[in-house]
Order: structure tokens, then C-alpha cells, then sequence
């Protein structure tokens, strides 16, 4: 049996993707594990526990599938940071992207001038989810940590180093670290003086197809000296796996956060608005926004009103706008575009008459309108948005995101885009294509939401007080 493996480690869980050539889905596997939080802002996860995952999920495949794969590509969560002694073990845990502790670091280098040279430099966002932001917190707050530390990785370069016994950090995740020149492919010299690190406790750099050998010897027998190509970070995957290759494609994706992004031949730099600009490879830049409040946005509610899912009817029956309600989705700060880790979530306007139901609609409203605020800072407007994430489950919400946008939405129907990416990876690293674009052909959307005009109007006039209620609720 022929078939490409994607492995994508994310912030719950590892998901391993088999497909074969053409592109259908073969065998699926996944193992999830905690998220810890020793002090409050802290979130950390255990790094031997993600490898345990990464292990249980390719045995699966292979009992799934009973053969080998031609070729893994490796996805991954972004923005984690381990400190390691010179022996390669853990000094901490890996910190996540939502670890709010260098949130003071964050601020006063936002507003500076080095700030500003470095986001431009970098492509990341200044905010505590950004590595250089952890490593001047490591600096300033734990000094004899700091001092001890040989080396600064990714949860990414952990899990390959223990697979396949060498240090390496591919363009893409290392484009999110706030370390490397996304235009020269190189570690940022400014960047690390800053965080007070050099060159040599970082891993050398390398393209996303590079290839290396499985070699552990927890692995069964079968997958060593399998390929495994170095993927990229998640956030870019997601949009290859939509082969969403062009900017007249936005992909929108709603998990437990969201984002909204598009893939282009050049960065999109916005210093106010801080649009990420992460490299998929050596010719994609994939640029947009990422918010902090999606699909927690909605379980958040759910639990509030003792529901698992919230009925989509009683909800659907409300018109748009929700009767006055609105609802800020700030429940644990924000990143794009606002970048403010300490703003608070809050519903204005409530009244007597406003229900569940309407609760539930300004909540997918909340959401979608903190996208739509990403998108007044990208390039031009697209033609199409393409859907995936747990979100694509709700009718409404795709309504809703359709009218909010007025472009008609395409569901992707393959949920686990980030690790179809990484697949796609493994074949143009193994050979079996030449560019990404001969994959087109097997893109399979499926459903479809069409704007309606006038709800897109009601919620045109709805954004400038979306907008303005921020403003008014850090000040409560």
C-alpha cells in the first residue's frame, strides 16, 4: 500500500493523516493529553508526553494500515518555547502559544521602535504567544534558568530530535518564532540580542521539504529509516491543505481559537494592525491574523446555559444583529487585531427580552465580527473564503460568517487540514509531485454559503460599534 503520512501536533492533541496519491483518506489516528497551569497565565505541556502521543498515534497507522509510509510530514502548534540543559534535557516544560506570563515584556517592546523594526524583520506579532517575548521573560524573571539553558527550542524540534536524532528548525516554524528574517531565511541577529541568546543555542535552519530517517528505537520496526520530511507550522499547513495557494482565497478557520489567512508571494505588513507573516516554504508567505476566542467562545456558553451543543433553531429564528445584543469575545484577551492580552469579554445591550437563543447568535456574531476585523487590514478583498475547523459542524455559524463577510463560504470537507498539509509536504519532499499546484485537481469543497445582502448590511452597521465597544469595556 502507497500512502503519505501527515502527523500534525497540536495544542490538544496528535492527529496522523494516511492518504494515498490521490488524495483520499486511508487511515486517521489520535491521542490527546492535558495542557497544564501552574500559575495563573501559565499554560505548559509536558514534552515527553507529546512524544508519547507522537508514538501511540504512528503505531496506530501501521495497525491501521499495515504497512509503512513513502513519507511523514510533520505539522505543528506554533509559537512553544523549551529551555534545555547541554545533555538535551527539559529545563521547563514547553510554553504554548497561550502563555500570557510575558505579558509586560510584550507591551513595552510593542510600542518601541525596536518593536516595530523587529515585527517587520520577523513577521511576528509582538505578544507574549512570540518565543522572543518567553526568552526576555526567561531573561529577566529566571535568570539562573536562563543562564543554565545550552538551548532554545520548538516543541516541533524536540519531537524531531527525538525521532530522528538531529537538531534542525524548517523555515515555516521558525518564521513564527519572532527569531528569523522571514526575507533572508536566516536567524535574526536584532532578535536575538534582544532576547539575550546566540546563534549557537538555536537550531540550524532548514527548508520544509529537507528530509531525515526515523531512528528511535521505541518506534516499531516498520518506520525506521522512513522519511520524514520537516513540514511547517500549522497555522501555513492549514491553508495548503485547503490549497488555498493564491490571495483571491482567504481560509478562515475556527477551532478552539481562529484565524483568517491567505497565501501569497510576499508579505503583507501591517505594523499597527501586526498581520502575521509566516513562510509556508521558500516561496510562500502566508499572511493574516489570529484570535484568542473562537470555538471556546461557544463551549464557554454552552456550559453557562448546561448544554454539550446549543440548538441551532431557536437561534436561527433571531434576525442578525441579534435584537441589539453584542457580544466581545474576549474571554482570554485578544491577539489580532486589538493584540491586547489583558481585554475582557462582555455582552452590551442586554435587555429583558434577549433570551438563550439570542445569547447563542450574538456569540457566532461576536466571533465572526473580531475576524472581520483582522480582514480591514489585509490585501485586496478575495473572491471566496474557504472554511475548515471544528466550526464547519454549525450551519449558522457559516451563515453568519458568509454575511458578515458578504462572500460566499466553501466548507472544506477534509477537517484535519493542518495534517493533509503536512502529507502534502511528505510527497513533494519524497517526489511524487513537483508543486503544490498539480494538487489542485484534488481539492474537494463541498457545501456552500451565500452571502444575503441585507444581513450583510445590518452587520456593515453593526461593526463600528463592534468596534468602539472595546474601547469602552477595558475601561469597566
Amino acid at each position: 500500500m502507497l500512502y503519505f503520512l501527515g502527523l500534525d501536533i497540536g495544542t490538544t492533541s496528535t492527529k496522523a493523516l494516511a492518504i494515498n496519491p490521490e488524495g483520499r483518506q486511508l487511515a486517521l489516528a489520535r491521542a490527546g493529553y492535558p495542557t497544564l497551569s501552574p500559575h495563573p497565565g501559565y499554560q505548559e505541556q509536558d514534552p515527553d508526553t507529546l512524544l508519547e502521543a507522537v508514538l501511540a498515534v504512528l503505531s496506530e497507522i501501521l495497525r491501521q494500515t499495515g504497512a509503512r509510509p513513502a513519507a511523514i510530514g510533520l505539522s505543528c502548534a506554533m509559537h512553544s518555547l523549551i529551555a534545555l540543559d547541554e545533555n538535551g534535557h527539559p529545563l521547563t516544560r514547553a510554553i504554548l502559544w497561550s502563555d500570557r506570563r510575558s505579558q509586560a515584556q510584550a507591551r513595552e517592546l510593542r510600542v518601541s521602535d525596536i518593536g516595530r523594526a523587529l515585527y517587520e524583520a520577523t513577521g511576528t506579532p509582538i505578544h507574549p504567544m512570540s518565543p522572543l517575548c518567553k526568552l526576555r521573560w526567561l531573561r529577566e524573571e529566571e535568570p539562573a534558568l536562563f543562564a543554565r539553558a545550552a538551548r532554545f527550542v520548538s516543541i516541533k524540534e524536540f519531537i524531531v530530535q527525538k525521532l530522528c536524532g538531529c537538531w534542525a528548525a524548517d523555515y515555516s516554524i521558525a518564521s513564527a518564532s519572532g527569531l528569523m528574517n522571514i526575507e533572508k531565511l536566516e536567524w535574526h541577529k536584532p532578535a536575538l540580542e534582544y532576547a539575550g541568546i546566540g546563534e549557537p543555542q538555536l537550531s540550524p535552519l532548514a527548508p520544509p521539504t529537507s528530509l531525515m530517517a526515523l531512528d528511535n528505537q521505541r518506534l516499531p520496526g516498520e518506520f525506521r529509516n522512513t522519511p520524514l520530511a520537516l513540514g511547517a507550522n500549522d497555522g501555513c499547513l492549514a491553508n495548503l491543505g485547503a490549497l488555498a495557494l493564491s490571495p483571491e482565497e482567504w481560509v478562515l478557520t475556527i477551532g478552539t481559537s481562529g484565524a483568517l489567512r491567505c497565501t501569497g508571494r510576499a508579505p503583507v505588513v501591517r505594523p499597527e494592525a501586526q498581520i502575521f507573516n509566516y513562510r509556508l516554504d521558500e516561496d510562500y508567505f502566508v499572511s493574516g491574523g489570529a484570535i484568542n476566542n473562537g470555538g471556546i467562545a461557544y463551549e464557554w456558553l454552552a456550559g453557562l446555559l448546561g448544554r454539550e451543543r446549543l440548538p441551532e433553531a431557536a437561534a436561527e429564528q433571531v434576525p442578525a444583529g441579534s435584537e441589539g445584543l453584542l457580544f466581545l469575545p474576549y474571554l482570554l484577551g485578544e491577539r489580532a487585531p486589538i493584540w491586547d492580552a489583558g481585554a475582557s469579554g462582555a455582552f452590551l445591550g442586554l435587555r429583558l427580552h434577549h433570551g438563550p437563543a439570542h445569547l447563542h447568535r450574538a456569540v457566532l456574531e461576536g466571533v465572526a465580527l473580531s475576524l472581520y476585523h483582522i480582514a480591514e487590514n489585509m490585501p485586496a478583498r478575495p473572491e471566496r473564503l474557504i472554511a475548515n475547523g471544528g466550526f464547519t459542524q454549525s450551519s449558522l455559524w457559516l451563515q453568519v460568517i458568509a454575511d458578515v463577510f458578504g462572500l460566499p463560504v466553501w466548507v472544506d470537507e477534509q477537517p484535519e487540514a493542518s495534517a493533509l498539509g503536512a502529507a502534502y509536504t511528505a510527497m513533494k519532499a519524497a517526489g511524487a509531485i513537483e508543486g503544490y499546484e498539480s494538487l489542485l485537481p484534488l481539492r474537494r469543497l463541498s457545501r456552500r454559503f451565500a452571502p444575503d445582502k441585507a444581513r450583510h448590511e445590518t452587520y456593515l452597521e453593526k461593526f463600528p460599534a463592534f468596534k468602539a465597544a472595546y474601547g469602552r469595556s477595558t475601561n469597566c
